[in-house]
């Protein structure tokens, strides 16, 4: 297959869980400028419907999640209550760069992408994220509760909405939960200082090779395997690349015998021949 030709990613809806909509929720779904209201559901609502899967989350993969495991079973019980959970389309969008930062999110099934645009039009992918992750928790300690980027569905979408505030009264009492947030914060800040490091130093080949070279899940001495789980559009956006450079530097690999490519599976025929470009 040509290295330009990657599929779109297609995923399967998936389920919703407990916590009624309430009437703050309902005013929240309503103000989405230029989109449809979002659509909310309560946990039976799920058994009906075709995104249940197998890989659909449950509350107990909720509740194992590092930001809810500090909690008590009472506490965490409450805040699922005032929870609600949102189904998105995928290219829907859930919130734009800008709108009040009122929730923060945990995705129990498909993927969602955060991305900022350019004055220019030119979109950045900053992150993209799967089932059991969870976005925008640190806009809950700003002092301005913006939201700094745009949350959009790469596939069709379950995310689970947490108020900001019941969380932040439960966390306040609780110093076990509020070391597991910072260790949250202090993730993403790592993550953010190695992808500018990546983008300021290493040019746009070496920038492939990094990406490639974090997504291997096989190897074989000199061998490995890697797969490709985003849109090649998405790709180029998060390695600050038009999705033309990208094909083309991928192009160059399989040419020079490096690599080859099937579907989204890439296979590189030679790790030593690759590394020297990380």
């Amino acid at each position: 297959m040509p290295a330009s030709e990657f599929p779109e990613s297609a995923q399967d809806e998936s389920a919703r869980q407990p916590g009624a909509c309430s009437e703050e929720a309902g005013q929240y779904a309503s103000r989405v400028a230029g989109h449809r209201p979002l659509r909310f559901v309560e946990d039976r609502e799920v058994l009906d419907s075709r995104a249940m899967d197998e890989q659909s989350p449950d509350l107990g993969s909720v509740r194992e999640h590092y930001l809810f495991a500090g909690l008590g079973q009472e506490e965490f019980d409450r805040l699922m209550r005032r929870s609600t959970r949102v189904v998105l389309d995928k290219g829907e969008v859930l919130f734009h760069r800008g709108d009040n930062a009122n929730h923060f999110y945990y995705v129990e099934a498909g993927q969602v992408e955060l991305s900022l645009i350019a004055a220019t039009g030119q979109k950045k992918v900053l992150e993209v994220l799967g089932s059991g992750r969870t976005f925008a928790e640190a806009i809950t300690f700003m002092r301005e509760h913006k939201y700094p980027v745009t949350c959009e569905a790469l596939a069709d979408s379950i995310v689970r909405q947490i108020p900001n505030q019941d969380y932040i009264e439960l966390v306040s009492s609780n110093s076990e939960a509020c070391l597991r947030l910072l260790s949250d914060i202090s993730r993403h800040l790592h993550a953010r200082v190695r992808e500018i490091e990546r983008l300021t130093i290493q040019n746009a080949r070496g920038r492939l090779v990094s990406y490639l070279l974090d997504h291997i899940v096989e190897v074989d001495d000199d061998e490995a395997t890697i797969r490709l789980g985003l849109p090649r559009h998405v790709i180029a956006s998060r390695l600050s690349m038009s999705p033309e450079t990208l094909s083309r530097l991928l192009r160059g690999l399989v040419d020079e015998g490096i690599l080859t490519i099937e579907d989204r599976v890439i296979f590189v025929h030679s790790l030593s021949r690759l590394r020297p470009y990380d």
